[in-house]
């Protein structure tokens, strides 16, 4: 998306109710490190289904995404097809990445949905800070929101060091209400 999003301190709270989140018009992008830390990766994962219900008060709000995990794409055909395999994400297995969550909290002025991400089997707290929004015409929700996963904690240790442990996730998003 090339127009940017305003600061959530600009914002007022968006509507309470039900929205989704079209993966057509949403983007989530991954980077980490590779070869000891001397490298970048970065990419993108497609998003498959995404809901999420505001809540009044805020804090009773709820979000729920799917990605399919075999769609990791880094821009290289050997890489992708790697971490697709049961050495990484075993997508066969494993065909989705879930992230759930039941509580949104506000922390140093930016809104966290505290919540589980399940990748490869195995379910891990996160935090997903939504950093920027904005509403748009036709009760939409223009959104940014990052997190960072750590693939240790999801039992994907194949390549210690030379493929990284941390993947800072990016995602911006378009909801209709």
């Amino acid at each position: 998306m090339s127009t940017p999003i305003p600061s959530i301190a600009a914002e007022r709270t968006p509507a309470a109710g039900y929205y989704r989140i079209d993966p057509l018009r949403t983007e989530v992008r991954f980077t980490t490190r590779h070869l000891f830390g001397l490298g970048g990766v970065s990419g993108t994962v497609q998003l498959r289904d995404a809901e999420f219900s505001i809540g009044d008060p805020i804090s009773e709000s709820t979000v729920a995404a799917v990605l399919d995990a075999s769609s990791f794409d880094s821009g290289l055909a050997a890489r992708n097809k790697e971490v697709r395999s049961s050495r990484y994400l075993d997508t066969s297995r494993y065909p989705d990445i879930l992230f759930t969550c039941t509580l949104i909290d506000q922390s140093d002025g930016k809104w966290v949905a505290v919540g589980v991400v399940t990748a490869h089997g195995v379910t891990e707290p996160v935090d997903l800070t939504l950093d920027q929004f904005t509403t748009t015409l036709d009760d939409e929700l223009a959104l940014h929101a990052t997190a960072r996963v750590d693939r240790y904690a999801h039992g994907i240790t194949f390549g210690r060091g030379l493929a990284g442990r941390w993947l800072d996730i990016g995602i911006t998003a378009i909801a209709t209400r």
